[in-house]
């Protein structure tokens, strides 16, 4: 999610920190969940881990809020936090995390649809795009996600995976030639990254609405 008000999440944590605000932690919540939800279940590919791992993480958000104010980068500190229960998570069930060697290729453009007689076939696009991003091998996934629906930058998404600046890079390139290809009988005259986030399209498990 690109655009988070960083001065309006700065008061949300004076709030939860000093006030004990739930009314302040629960648009904490709705703002980063959906998020973080994304990023671990690239790591444990289930819906009901992710939920459990990322219900944790806000669990004792909650339990430390006193502390909030102490810690330097709270996005930074909740993404860890996600991370490292989904290895605990993995390890816990026996599971293994799966990494992919990719290659790398330039960034390309895909065709902005905005009339409406285009309605149709800008929905069409749309899904293909989400089916793209889902069929990506996991790594590359995960850090497509990263960078393009967290707004996360190289160097953040490389302290976060423990990897590289230069893989992150090389994994984006892949996802990118990987959606260039998918997406060949679409593209034209306009950036991906702009596509997405203009059409605010989402990636990932679904948001649970219950």
């Amino acid at each position: 999610m690109k655009g988070v008000n960083e001065n309006k999440i700065a008061g949300l944590i004076v709030r939860i920190s000093k006030d004990s605000d739930q009314i302040a932690f629960r648009s904490f919540y709705d703002i980063y969940y959906h998020r973080l939800l994304n990023f671990a279940y690239y790591f444990l590919e289930s819906t009901t881990a992710a939920e459990e791992v990322v219900s944790s993480v806000f669990i004792n958000l909650w339990k430390i809020r006193a502390k909030l104010l102490d810690v330097k980068n709270v996005e930074s500190y909740i993404f860890s936090s996600t991370k490292n229960k989904s290895f605990d998570y993995l390890r816990d069930n026996k599971r293994f995390i799966i990494s992919t060697d990719i290659d790398h290729e330039d960034d390309f453009l895909i065709p902005e649809l905005d009339n409406p007689e285009t309605h149709v076939l800008n929905q069409e696009l749309k899904d293909k795009i989400i089916e793209s991003v889902d069929n990506l091998p996991p790594r590359c996934k995960i850090i497509f996600t990263l960078v393009r629906e967290d707004g996360l930058k190289y160097k953040q998404v490389a302290e976060l995976l423990d990897i590289s600046v230069k893989t992150v890079e090389v994994q984006m390139g892949k996802a990118l030639a990987k959606l260039r290809f998918a997406l060949k009988s679409y593209f034209h005259e306009v950036d991906l990254y702009k596509f997405l986030e203009k059409k605010n399209i989402k990636t990932g498990p679904k948001e649970n609405k219950s």
